[in-house]
């Protein structure tokens, strides 16, 4: 079992267990401080989060870490979905976690973003899965004025940003590309 530690904030240090695959690139400690550094000042308290593609949920326990009243974790995944879900217990955060084994797409489709303060997208790599999950967020319209995204993708990868969503914040780090945007 490999582990990964959470970069800052309440839980700064604990450790988020894993099984390491090739379907699974854990956002590095360097991104996640980035990211968390560029809405600082944003969300000072009580945000909620939709991490979408969650993988070993890094960026989601990141954000309870940081002041994140609630995060939504999806994953298709059963390995990982199992995994995040043992992690949420160890960490005692039933009440500002909730957990679903759901495909992306879909899981959208049929709830209500409206609540939602930050949307993480890191889906597979080389999967084109990057512009289909914008445009369908994008497409719901329900999204608040002041909601942020955070989508990270292969450097090598070319992406159409919807044109309703504006790039606010950018970083190339090693083979992966961070943006930050908003409507």
């Amino acid at each position: 079992m490999n582990s990964i530690r959470i970069s800052g904030g309440k839980l700064k240090g604990k450790k988020i267990f894993f099984d390491f695959n090739d379907s699974l690139r854990p956002t590095s400690n360097k991104l996640r401080e980035i990211l968390f550094n560029w809405i600082h000042f944003e969300f000072e308290q009580g945000f909620e989060c939709l991490d979408l593609f969650a993988g070993t949920g890094a960026l989601g326990f990141e954000a309870i870490s940081r002041n994140a009243s609630k995060v939504t974790f999806i994953e298709l995944n059963k390995k990982h979905y199992l995994n995040i879900k043992k992690n949420i217990s160890k960490l005692g955060l039933q009440d500002s976690s909730k957990i679903f084994f759901k495909d992306a797409f879909s899981w959208i489709a049929k709830n209500d973003l409206s609540n939602f303060d930050l949307i993480v997208i890191d889906p597979p790599f080389n999967m084109q899965l990057e512009e289909k999950i914008l445009k369908k967020i994008v497409s719901k319209n329900e999204l608040k004025k002041s909601c942020k995204i955070y989508l990270e993708f292969s450097k090598f990868c070319e992406i159409e940003i919807p044109s309703r969503l504006r790039i606010l914040k950018e970083k190339k780090l090693g083979d992966v590309k961070a943006l930050l945007l908003e409507i």
